[in-house]
């Protein structure tokens, strides 16, 4: 008798697995934090934005974007930095401050290399992510991307980039939003 039982629940466990599969997956995919719009912004880099001024041929771009989510943890800053004529790179990083002041160092975008880089850059260097562990020291301690975004609207951030030659600053771009045309 426990046979035929057996033989009459498989076909209904068989039919009832699909529906069973794709209930866990609307839960799980309801369970994810849904990304928001992501705000895109950029930093031109140039020697005559560093104080005082580098005269340089060098330079380059830092595109940004803030990725929200439903779920703040989930936030993250995406970025592409390219450079053009750039020799003995040691750091690229972000710092904290209005255009022509000096700034504390929020995070480390590339190195630090002691020695700097061997090759001249000529393009694209890299591709990252800055999560709230990203930002360990500094006066953006423990706190998220979203405050980020906030400095960067403020036009409060902006890139640096440092070589063996000029270990206080090759490069400078205040970080400011794509669409915006008033900054430099």
């Amino acid at each position: 008798m426990a046979r035929p039982v057996h033989r009459a629940i498989r076909p209904c466990v068989l039919l009832l697995l699909p529906l069973l599969l794709f209930v866990l997956g609307q839960a799980s995919a309801k369970s994810k934090s849904k990304e928001k719009a992501a705000t895109t912004y950029a930093a031109i880099l140039t020697g005559d934005q560093m104080v005082p001024p580098v005269n340089t041929t060098a330079h380059g771009e830092v595109d940004l974007a803030v990725h929200q989510h439903e779920k703040s943890k989930d936030d993250f800053v995406s970025y592409n930095i390219t450079l053009f004529q750039v020799s003995h790179l040691k750091e690229i990083d972000l710092r904290q401050a209005q255009q022509g002041q000096p700034g504390d160092k929020i995070a480390i975008l590339w190195g630090p290399s002691d020695t700097g880089l061997n090759q001249e850059v000529n393009g694209q260097l890299k591709q990252g992510n800055l999560t709230k562990s990203s930002f360990e020291k500094g006066p953006m301690s423990k706190k998220d991307p979203n405050e980020l975004m906030q400095r960067f609207n403020d036009n409060d951030v902006y890139v640096l980039v440092t070589t063996t030659d000029h270990p206080e600053g090759l490069l400078r771009g205040q970080v400011h939003r794509k669409n915006d045309t008033s900054s430099p």
